[in-house]
């Protein structure tokens, strides 16, 4: 873990959901990549925030890539109702709305991060989202 954080060349760390969940620091990560779907999503909400950690230096962007047209698509969408139905009991105040929970397409030439402007992985995008409250980008590939 040191060895990937303090590296100027290490450029690719792997690590399950549940294993970079907790007790770790992945300061040398610029971008998260979350490939399985937890259906708990405070799970993967920590997964992510490994990187969110005191002394990143970087702007960190994170993924999560689902098989569109997929069970594992379906267990996406079921994580993200009930990420929604927490905020709503636990956070919602007179300026929380509906809306707050609505996920948005994301332009990915607007995105901010250079590497999905690539041309070629733009066209194996079907569909980017982002979760207005927590800032996390989902990108369903196409098949």
């Amino acid at each position: 873990m040191e060895r990937f954080n303090n590296s100027t060349e290490a450029k690719v760390f792997f690590g399950s959901i549940k294993a970079c969940g907790e007790g770790i620091s992945l300061v040398g990560a610029s971008r998260v990549l979350i490939l399985d779907v937890h259906l708990n999503p405070s799970v993967t909400r920590q997964a992510i925030g490994r990187a969110f950690r005191p002394g990143q230096k970087k702007k960190v962007y994170a993924y999560r890539l689902v098989a569109a047209d997929s069970p594992e698509e379906e267990d996406h969408s079921a994580c993200f109702r009930k990420e929604a139905i927490a905020k709503m009991w636990f956070e919602w105040n007179e300026y929380c709305g509906y809306q707050d929970f609505e996920v948005e397409t994301v332009d990915l030439k607007e995105c901010g991060d250079p590497f999905l402007e690539s041309p070629l992985l733009g066209e194996d995008v079907r569909n980017c989202t982002k979760d207005k409250n927590c800032n996390v980008m989902s990108c369903t590939l196409g098949t």
